[in-house]
């Protein structure tokens, strides 16, 4: 009789541990510092691009994406799927329902103490009964990250973090020569085609070679004024004169560039890119940007599409993702 009480009782506890909760985790390295990577995952805006169920919405009909923000929290909801975000210090308690399927886990975040300070411990812990702990262990596959992977790659591509690939380049000739004017705003563009006509005499007068795509900087003034700034690289040194600069650079100089493509009038999305690239790295931009128009042509009104590469030359002063 007692064995037959023992037995049952040990089979009851057997069966018992089947319902206590484990709490299964899994951690990566993001190449990305604390603040930033806190900032980013505190902002509702940042999930709709970085989470690919939310971005495959947004890019299709960013309408269809509701966010919800409340006291340290934000809820975002899309076509069957809703997130809840809960931000608690250092962690972030989230539930998300996609389809039929809901989960509830944890992101925590670590910073790594280094000298650079560069990168962050991410770890997502969920709780799960023993049977999916014990299979997850035996084959790791099974095992869920939600989303740590896919956060990651986000996180440390640039063309995917930022809207753009950024990259390191050299200042690709020594010679310039430029000329600006300030203008209405209305006039901006036939000024600016005014201009490139005399700087091209200007090149065929002096028997001189274009060598890159024609630059060009168009600042605002006030509100109401542009300064037009046109540029070509020469293969030769001139002297500046008639309204016309020469400028020498320093061939091989460091620029960091990003491309776009797009309406004029859009071109700013890629200068915020490159602002926040420079704030994450902890670059100085010492003098203003320089756009290189890559089919040699001018834009004729803010609509009109452009391919440009944007240059900024830059001192970098540490790294800080």
């Amino acid at each position: 009789m007692k064995k037959k009480v023992l037995l049952l009782l040990l089979s009851a506890i057997i069966i018992a541990t089947f319902f206590i909760p484990v709490t299964q985790q899994k951690s990566v390295i993001i190449k990305s510092s604390f603040l930033s990577t806190y900032s980013f995952l505190a902002n509702p805006v940042k999930w709709e691009h970085w989470m690919p169920e939310l971005r495959k919405i947004v890019d299709a009909d960013s309408g269809k994406v509701l966010v919800q923000k409340g006291n340290n929290s934000f809820t975002i909801k899309g076509e069957n799927i809703k997130l809840g975000v809960k931000e608690q210090g250092t962690v972030f308690d989230i539930n998300e329902q996609a389809g039929n399927n809901s989960s509830n886990y944890i992101y925590s975040l670590l910073p790594v103490v280094d000298k650079f300070l560069n990168k962050t411990i991410v770890s997502v812990d969920q709780t799960v009964n023993p049977i999916t702990y014990v299979i997850g262990k035996l084959w790791p596959s099974f095992n869920t990250d939600h989303h740590l992977s896919e956060l990651k790659t986000f996180m440390e591509t640039d063309s995917l973090f930022y809207g753009f690939n950024i990259f390191e380049t050299g200042v690709p000739e020594s010679n310039l020569i430029v000329a600006k004017q300030r203008v209405a705003n209305n006039d901006r563009f036939t000024e600016a085609a005014k201009i490139r006509t005399t700087l091209q005499a200007y090149i065929k007068t002096n028997n001189l070679k274009q060598l890159q795509p024609l630059i060009a900087q168009f600042l605002p003034v006030g509100k109401d004024s542009t300064e037009v700034k046109i540029g070509f690289f020469i293969d030769k040194l001139v002297k500046s004169g008639d309204g016309i600069e020469y400028d020498r650079m320093p061939k091989g100089g460091l620029f960091y560039a990003a491309r776009f493509r797009g309406k004029f009038n859009k071109r700013g999305k890629i200068y915020s890119a490159m602002r926040e690239y420079f704030d994450d790295h902890t670059i100085h931009g010492p003098i203003l940007p320089i756009e290189t128009y890559l089919d040699n042509k001018l834009p004729a009104n803010d609509s009109d599409s452009i391919r440009i590469q944007l240059n900024f030359p830059a001192f970098p002063s540490g790294r800080v993702r």
